[in-house]
């Protein structure tokens, strides 16, 4: 079976295998690392992952599922300790955990993913941040803004 392309409202047809080499070869441009998820040695793959994220300093995200906030971020070291945290931009912090990096087979380096229990999506403009720190690096992730649902007094 070949992956369907819709070339008319009403009608279908396989593509070509040329053109999904070329939606993979794209797919594998546009995310940093996923070229080195060819099928490689286990050692290996963590060779390249690492050498991958070398120029890119780690990166958090996040993104809402389930009206949690969850924290993602990757250019990790494999195996190392990762400290990701949620602040309000004065300082306050809402959340904080130390995780495990681990290897991811589509991206580079040391990928975490981590539940806050923060509730979102939150309406407003940013005003906090969330960032990770390698420990064995001893490297910051740039500050990733955030909204957070600040609790308030009508009273």
């Amino acid at each position: 079976m070949g992956i369907l392309a819709l070339s008319h409202p009403r009608r279908r047809r396989p593509a070509t295998a040329a053109a999904a080499t070329v939606m993979a070869a794209a797919i594998g441009l546009a995310v940093p690392g996923a070229a080195s998820a060819h099928a490689t040695p286990a050692g290996a793959h963590t060779l390249v992952s690492a050498a991958n994220c070398a120029p890119t300093p780690p990166w958090v995200s996040t993104y809402a599922f389930d009206g949690d906030l969850k924290l993602q971020g990757g250019c990790f070291t494999i195996g190392g300790r990762v400290y990701v945290m949620v602040k309000l931009n004065n300082g306050t912090l809402y959340f904080k955990r130390w995780v495990t990096a681990r290897d991811h087979p589509f991206l580079a380096g040391g990928w975490v993913n981590v539940n806050t229990r923060l509730h979102a999506p939150c309406a407003g403009a940013s005003n906090g941040y969330a960032r990770g720190y390698d420990q064995t690096t001893g490297k910051w992730s740039a500050r990733f803004p955030v909204t957070i649902c600040t609790p308030f007094d009508n009273g």
